[in-house]
């Protein structure tokens, strides 16, 4: 497997933070094709910005970001937005904590998981149909083609999250990019769409930046963990040997954190 993502000595400022208040601060990492790595840290942290920043989604005319990142060997720093909007339609896609707040609830599932096509492709309206329902099946909702005709609301929490994923791998993306998808989640349901970002990547090959602010999350799903605090990268390696003997103080308490009865994995 070849590199896909290099993240070096990424720095963000938001315009209106102090002059010497980054928010991310010299961060580095790489990923592989097909590799799922977590990003972790408590609220604040840095991870969710360090995601959009890869995404394209900060607004750029609040916020100053220095360093390079590329993803299959383009610069996206130096992308215009409608380039950063053709490497969104198809090199990465994003799924968000809350999808309530990311769907429109008034447009049928069906727009809304094809949205991405209508946007990037010359897709008919029957091939967008097509490759709609295919992605709803693979996100393992029950009765797609019911699913591409119901409402938000007319959904539960979780199978608006699998709609999200829907949206997200319609247009087949080399990286997925997931911010706290299960966090609005209980147990049982998170543990669902844990094993279903674990089969996609399997079966399509799609690597997954998984952002979260919980290491037993993180511990399920990705075999590498990137940890940060205060904006900077603290520690890195594989979830075990992390789990096993962490180096840093910051990180013994992220596992400190944890429940106990949740220390063994399911």
């Amino acid at each position: 497997m070849g590199q896909l993502l290099a993240v070096q000595d990424l720095r963000v400022r938001f315009q209106n933070a102090a002059p010497h208040r980054w928010a991310v601060d010299g961060v580095s990492f790489a990923m592989d094709e097909g590799e799922i790595l977590g990003l972790v840290g408590e609220s604040g942290s840095g991870k969710t910005v360090t995601a959009m920043s890869i995404s394209g989604l900060l607004p750029r005319r609040q916020v100053q970001v220095a360093g390079s990142i590329t993803l299959d060997g383009r610069e996206l720093l130096q992308c215009t937005e409608k380039e950063l909007r053709d490497i969104q339609g198809s090199g990465l896609s994003v799924v968000f904590q809350e999808p309530m707040t990311s769907l429109d609830p008034v447009m049928r599932i069906g727009p809304q998981v094809e949205e991405s096509l209508r946007i990037h492709t010359r897709c008919t309206r029957a091939e967008r149909k097509e490759r709609a329902l295919e992605a709803l099946a693979q996100a393992e909702l029950p009765d797609p083609e019911a699913v591409y005709r119901k409402y938000p609301h007319e959904l539960s929490g979780g199978m608006l999250q699998r709609v999200m994923i829907a949206a997200a791998i319609i247009s087949r993306p080399k990286l997925l990019l997931a911010d706290e998808p299960t966090t609005a989640l209980d147990v049982t349901i998170q543990a669902q769409i844990l094993q279903l970002l674990r089969k996609l990547n399997r079966e399509s090959g799609m690597a997954v930046l998984f952002i979260s602010h919980d290491l037993n999350v993180v511990r399920r799903l990705c075999n590498r963990v990137i940890v940060m605090q205060h904006g900077k990268l603290v520690e890195e390696g594989p979830v075990e040997d992390l789990f096993r003997a962490p180096k840093q103080d910051y990180t013994r308490q992220l596992i400190a954190a944890i429940p106990t009865r949740d220390h063994k994995l399911t």
